[in-house]
């Protein structure tokens, strides 16, 4: 799904349903500790909307999910009950200081990276029975990696060094099947990919404050996308039909200006960098930033009404931007990720300037922050929250008993009628 913040995003640049556990596709470097996995399971439960609790007497016995086959629900520990708690799971370190989740799939499968005790980044990717896999060791990988997105099929896009000491970035493809395929001549940051082969990222310039966003096709290779008349542009997201989302500067913005939210739809017939602000009805707004997009949704944030940023959806079929708000008391927000339903997960900043991640939902009521939803017991601060699948679960990074580390948790998701 996407482009991290700006300031990991420069240091980059510079220097079987369910489980997602099936054996044929797991990596070398699993969990060291022994400890037996723990399966998050979502609760799939109809006629509520989307994600949103439920009445507590309505989750035991036997529901029927999307599948339409009828199961018994098990009980789960930490799991929405008479108290509401989401279920949260801790992504932990492999030995390293810090995790941070990217991105995570249909099937369950989340990637992102791990800083060792050296000091590197290596790529990883979860699994709720496999663990943490550290991909550090597979062909290909270096000194250094990232694993930034992954795509319906379980391609993982991310970017490697090449242990030469000169800590260069080459994008990359992975599959299990055919391995590590670089899509760079030179330096370049993959943020998002989609189970059509196609990829998307930025491309280093000149010098380390210009680059280009970028569109790659097994079959036509790498083309860059141009900007919005300035210096600079970043592809953060594709949809499975292949429309890029991203940000790019207009002609005479200043060095350090975000620029506008842009679109580009590689099925036009002569494709093209268009303003995302001119394309939908944004009044009221400057869309800035578009960080993620499927068939029926983009999200990313913007300015409305001042100097302070909202974290936005649009609608595609309507072409209507909706202010997702903040939370009490809060600042900024920032929109990340989006599922198929249109919730939305990302971040805002309190009264003191931190981070807190957060969750969009029509069947929560509107913007939540996670760290309510979840028993503050278990000793955690959601700093991010990066992306959401169909089964309602979310992946991100936060502070679990003080050390930084990934999540994932489960909300129910509820289907109409």
């Amino acid at each position: 799904m996407r482009s991290l913040s700006f300031t990991l995003t420069l240091a980059l640049s510079l220097a079987c349903m369910g489980c997602g556990a099936c054996a044929d596709h797991r990596l070398p470097g699993g969990d060291p500790s022994g400890a037996p996995p723990t399966q998050v399971v979502a609760r799939e439960l109809r006629g509520c909307g989307t994600l949103g609790f439920v009445d507590p007497g309505t989750l035991g016995g036997s529901q029927t999910p999307r599948d339409g086959l009828s199961r018994a629900q098990p009980a789960l520990p930490h799991a929405i009950a008479g108290n509401r708690w989401a279920q949260i799971v801790e992504i932990p370190s492999l030995g390293g200081r810090q995790v941070f989740i990217e991105d995570i799939n249909d099937d369950g499968v989340a990637v992102g990276g791990e800083t060792t005790a050296e000091g590197n980044m290596h790529a990883i990717r979860y699994t709720d029975l496999g663990g943490v896999q550290d991909m550090s060791g597979l062909a290909g990988f270096g000194a250094q990696s990232y694993a930034s997105a992954i795509a319906s099929d379980g391609a993982i896009g991310g970017h490697a060094d090449r242990s030469d000491g000169t800590s260069v970035f080459f994008g990359h493809r992975y599959t299990a099947k055919g391995g590590r395929s670089e899509i760079c001549a030179g330096s370049c940051s993959v943020w998002d990919l989609n189970a059509r082969g196609q990829v998307v990222g930025l491309l280093p310039g000149r010098d380390p404050t210009t680059w280009q966003a970028f569109f790659y096709t097994p079959e036509a290779g790498l083309r860059t996308l141009g900007t919005l008349g300035g210096a600079r542009s970043s592809a953060s997201g594709i949809s499975e039909a292949g429309v890029v989302v991203g940000n790019a500067q207009l002609a005479g913005a200043a060095k350090e200006d975000l620029g506008h939210a842009f679109i580009y739809d590689t099925r036009d017939a002569n494709p093209r960098l268009r303003d995302l602000n001119a394309v939908v009805d944004a009044s009221g707004w400057i869309l800035q930033a578009a960080n993620d997009v499927n068939e029926s949704f983009i999200v990313g944030y913007g300015l409305r009404g001042g100097d302070s940023r909202r974290a936005f959806r649009i609608d595609i079929a309507s072409g209507k931007v909706h202010d997702l708000g903040t939370i009490p008391g809060g600042g900024n927000s920032f929109g990340w990720g989006v599922d198929i339903y249109g919730d939305v997960v990302g971040w805002a900043e309190d009264a003191t300037d931190h981070n807190n991640a957060f969750v969009y939902s029509a069947g929560l009521g509107g913007l939540r922050r996670l760290g309510d939803l979840i028993d503050p017991a278990l000793g955690w601060q959601l700093v991010q929250a990066n992306s959401v699948n169909a089964h309602g679960m979310i992946v991100g990074w936060g502070y679990h008993n003080g050390a930084p580390r990934g999540f994932k948790l489960a909300l129910p998701v509820c289907v109409a009628q």
